[in-house]
């Protein structure tokens, strides 16, 4: 820890040492040098980090099951599909529904959950119509 210290307090006396024996070469050189790294290997050195990153999202893309029904929270997962196949393979005996099957009963569901929106939106205009009986007059 004491050669960290000890590094520390001669960088300062260090580095203007250095700036001042600099020679009219040395100048050149330490301009060319720098010149070198801004304008011919770093632009190099940012385009090779940008397609790697590139290539990483990319492929991250198209194994991550992020879409948008996912970010609603509407979509299942592949562990939910997973579990599914599962649950399917698993029922040797009895009878499961077809697609066309599906296909019929979703607007009978669609209109059974309408209801029940329907029957949760008349309770709970009931229960303010309540309160305000109670608490405003």
């Amino acid at each position: 820890m004491s050669e960290i210290t000890a590094w520390f307090a001669k960088l300062p006396r260090n580095a203007q040492a250095s700036v001042q024996r600099l020679t009219p070469y040395g100048w050149l050189r330490l301009i060319l040098i720098v010149s070198v790294y801004i304008f011919l290997i770093r632009p190099f050195l940012m385009k090779l980090a940008e397609k790697s990153q590139t290539a990483a999202y990319e492929k991250a893309a198209k194994t991550s099951a992020a879409g948008p029904n996912l970010l609603r929270g509407h979509a299942k997962t592949r562990e939910d599909e997973a579990a599914a196949e599962d649950t399917e393979t698993s029922e040797t005996s009895g009878w499961s529904w077809g697609p066309e099957a599906r296909k019929r009963q979703k607007p009978v569901v669609d209109e059974e959950i309408e209801r029940e929106l329907m029957q949760d939106d008349q309770d709970a205009e009931d229960a303010d119509v309540e309160f305000l009986k109670k608490y405003c007059t």
